[in-house]
């Protein structure tokens, strides 16, 4: 197993900045937040020092983006961290914009556009979703065919950033259509970028879960054990407790499940796995802790519900449905050698 060191530091020690940092911006906008969480050194963890950045592994990120899960941050921090990494070799000065607070940058996770290279230019057509905070973003990357994908200013003309739809309020998703819309041919990434940027997702996708799990889940056990219904705490139903032990099972395995996938060994099917954990156990922690909380946990001031949606937004952003099909696809065709080889000798 590898240590996960850099410098000497170690990722828990980003969890007590990181969720300072996240309480401090829950009155801001999403600029201001940009700045400060800038200012906390909290957007360059993932990127090269030579545009400000931390250079650390991913395990670091997972702290910060925990911390914004549980802490319910209504900025796209997950891909911020994700992009100033992603473009510090092909576009330093827009990665260090990100870094430094003063360009906000989103990913628009499903759909992709069609590119037709003219001159030095490559223009581009198509529908993407998934994009948090498009509209107050400065650029958003998108997905062009299946492999290779571009930086796009949202101020370009033929950018249409649609209304927001999506369950979680504090981080909306909006569609883009992109109609005619001519970038520099330096703003296309390689085509191995986006295959490495959603494996990247994938994880942190986890960890944010992991942050609105744990949040509800202490909420539950509080509510539980201060509540009390016929004279007695509502902790001595023997269901509610053994239900709380199974979601604090749950929780753990989301953690052991996110330390794994950020190892060196790990490929894949390990970022592929902590994600389809998080997303079950997630829901089924959270929704455990909105029945746990009845009619209040519907209510603005116990934020249950809005961890459920932020949990379901994130499942529905990495295409959770989606990843355990092909994961049974590739389980499936791995093993058929196998079986085929048994059969043979049989």
């Amino acid at each position: 197993m590898t240590t996960l060191t850099g410098d000497g530091l170690q990722p828990s020690e980003f969890a007590v900045t990181a969720a300072r940092a996240v309480a401090d911006c829950a009155a801001l906008g999403p600029r201001e937040q940009a700045k400060h969480l800038a200012d906390d050194g909290l957007l360059g963890v993932l990127a090269s020092q030579d545009v400000g950045g931390l250079d650390l592994p991913l395990a670091f990120a997972v702290p910060v983006v925990t911390a914004a899960g549980s802490g319910l941050l209504g900025f796209p921090l997950m891909e911020a961290l994700l992009l100033s990494r992603a473009l510090q070799d092909a576009l330093p000065r827009v990665a260090e914009a990100i870094v430094s607070g003063g360009m906000l940058a989103t990913i628009a996770w499903q759909g992709c556009v069609s590119a037709e290279r003219e001159g030095e230019s490559v223009v581009l057509n198509g529908w993407v979703a998934r994009a948090a905070c498009a509209r107050d973003a400065d650029c958003i990357l998108v997905r062009i065919g299946t492999a290779a994908a571009a930086l796009v200013p949202t101020g370009s003309e033929g950018v249409v950033v649609e209304d927001a739809a999506g369950l979680d309020l504090t981080v909306p998703e909006h569609s883009v259509r992109l109609q005619g819309v001519t970038i520099p041919a330096a703003s296309v990434l390689p085509d191995s970028m986006w295959a490495l940027l959603s494996s990247d997702a994938n994880v942190l996708r986890a960890a944010a879960i992991l942050g609105s799990a744990e949040t509800c889940l202490a909420l539950a056990q509080e509510h539980v054990s201060t509540r009390r219904q016929f004279g007695r705490a509502l902790s001595y139903n023997q269901a509610l407790r053994h239900s709380l032990a199974r979601q604090k099972l749950a929780l753990e395995g989301i953690r052991h499940a996110i330390t794994r996938s950020v190892e060196d060994e790990s490929g894949p099917l390990e970022r592929d796995a902590v994600f389809l954990a998080a997303a079950a156990y997630g829901c089924a922690i959270s929704e455990g802790a909105l029945q746990v909380h009845g009619g209040m946990g519907f209510t603005w001031d116990v934020p249950v519900h809005r961890h459920l949606r932020r949990v379901r937004a994130l499942q529905a952003q990495g295409d959770a449905s989606g990843s355990l099909a092909a994961l049974g696809r590739r389980t499936i065709a791995a093993i058929a050698p196998a079986a085929s080889d048994l059969a043979v000798s049989g």
